[in-house]
């Protein structure tokens, strides 16, 4: 995946879970991707992505979202 891939993936998962955290950027970082977005509240979360199947990654960011909200 690329950069354009995973901010793709990640905004997906933020619509379609109506999850309350706005995109904001990913970084690619020596072994994970760097995912950073802004929850309603204003809080910044950052966290690491491994590269993967599409669909691990998916789910990654659904539970690391939703263990946050």
């Amino acid at each position: 995946m690329n950069a354009t891939e995973v901010e793709r993936l990640v905004r997906q998962v933020i619509v379609q879970r109506a999850l309350p955290f706005a995109f904001v950027s990913v970084t690619s970082a020596p072994q994970a991707w760097l995912i950073t977005v802004r929850a309603e509240t204003g809080e910044v979360v950052k966290f690491p992505l491994r590269d993967g199947r599409p669909i691990d990654m998916r789910i990654t960011v659904e539970d690391t979202l939703e263990e946050r909200t």
